[in-house]
Order: structure tokens, then C-alpha cells, then sequence
């Protein structure tokens, strides 16, 4: 498939994948476990670097789709579908910035993926969503030993184990996709260090911090 076959492909994935969040968040799911699933829905994103024959594609959809997302807030006052976007994934602690933080981290992610460093880049990404994402739903379905430092929001060990978890599998899945394997101790430890960046993050960040510890031990230690 050529690269404009593959825009339009993730085009519609993109939008499939909005509107089922705004779906069940209007079946009654609540804004922060939506939010969760479309943290976790993202990281698919990774599984098509291999697919793209150059670079300016990927990274011009990477860059669109977070200044669309940019946008959104300002567009909602005028249009009803980015206001129903908006209202399915913010709320309560949830911002709308936190979204952006993810766009610009997938961005900076491809960038690296399509410079050759696909391997890295994705665990990087899959920390982000298949750790940071599961591990708030987890932390507050099931957190009970809770934690804080000053400059970061609170946090619990479970979710913290979570989010340890959650980024070591993807980093053993970006070495099976990316054909570089990773022994078990070295994913554990990029878990780890990516556990360690979502409870130091500071409020708002984690969504850039996160996906920055894991690229960043990738590079170094696998």
C-alpha cells in the first residue's frame, strides 16, 4: 500500500476510534476510564511504523493530528462534534492538555521511529498507553496504599505496580514487533523507570515525562 493509502487507513482508524470513545461516553461510561481507553487505543499507532516508505507521511499525520487536538477546545464553541469530543474525555481531574502532552509525545516518538530507532520509539509509546493508561484505571478501581510528593499529584502503589507492569510488556512487545529482543530483567527494568516517571511527574505531565524515561532507558540499556 502506498502512503497516502495508509493516511487515509489511519485517518479512519483515528476516527473510529473517537467515536467510539464519544459513543460510550454517551452510554454512561465515565470520562476518565473513555479517557483510559483512548490512552491505550493510541499506542496501535506504533504497529504501522514498520508499513510507511518514507518519513514525511507518518510525521505530517503525527503533527496534524496534534494541532488538531490543539484545537479542539477552541473549536468546541462552534462545533458540536469537537464539543462532544471535549466533554467525552475531560472531566474531574481529567484536562484536555494532557491529550496534547500525548500528541506531541507521539509526534517526537515517530519522528525518532522513522529515523530508525523504531525499536526505542515504541517503547517509549507503549509505555504510555499500555502503562500510564491501565495504571490510573487501576489506581483508582483498586488503589488502597496510597502515596504523594509534593510536586506531583497523588498516586498508589498498585497503580504504580500497574503502570511497572503495563510498560515492561510493551517494551518485550516492541521487541517482538521490531525484531530486538529484549531479555525479561531489562523490560522489567524500563517498567520500572517508567513507574518511577509517572509518580514524579509533575501535575500535567506525565503524559510527556512518562514515554520520555522509557524512549530514554530503551536507548541505553536495550
Amino acid at each position: 500500500m502506498s502512503d497516502l493509502g495508509w493516511l487515509a487507513l489511519w485517518l479512519a482508524i483515528g476516527g473510529a476510534g473517537a467515536a467510539a470513545v464519544i459513543a460510550l461516553r454517551a452510554l454512561g461510561l465515565r470520562a476518565t476510564y473513555a479517557r483510559d481507553l483512548l490512552h491505550v487505543g493510541a499506542g496501535c499507532w506504533a504497529l504501522g511504523w514498520p508499513a510507511w516508505h518514507g518519513a514525511a507521511a507518518p510525521l505530517l499525520l503525527a503533527i496534524g493530528v496534534t494541532v488538531g487536538l490543539a484545537l479542539v477546545p477552541t473549536l468546541a464553541r462552534a462545533v458540536p462534534l469537537a464539543a462532544r469530543l471535549e466533554h467525552a474525555v475531560t472531566g474531574g481531574d481529567e484536562r484536555w492538555p494532557g491529550l496534547v502532552h500525548y500528541g506531541l509525545a507521539a509526534t517526537a516518538l515517530t519522528a525518532i521511529a522513522v529515523a530508525g530507532h523504531g525499536f526505542a520509539a515504541a517503547v517509549g509509546l507503549w509505555a504510555l498507553a499500555l502503562g500510564d493508561g491501565p495504571g490510573g484505571a487501576i489506581g483508582r478501581r483498586f488503589g488502597r496504599h496510597r502515596f504523594r510528593l509534593a510536586w506531583a499529584k497523588a498516586k498508589s502503589l498498585e497503580g504504580a505496580a500497574a503502570v511497572a507492569l503495563g510498560a515492561a510488556l510493551g517494551a518485550l512487545a516492541a521487541g517482538a514487533w521490531f525484531a530486538h529482543p529484549v531479555a525479561l530483567t531489562t523490560a522489567l527494568a524500563i517498567g520500572a523507570i517508567a513507574a518511577i516517571a509517572e509518580a514524579a511527574a509533575p501535575r500535567g505531565t506525565d503524559n510527556l515525562l512518562v514515554p520520555a524515561a522509557a524512549w530514554l532507558a530503551a536507548e541505553l540499556f536495550a
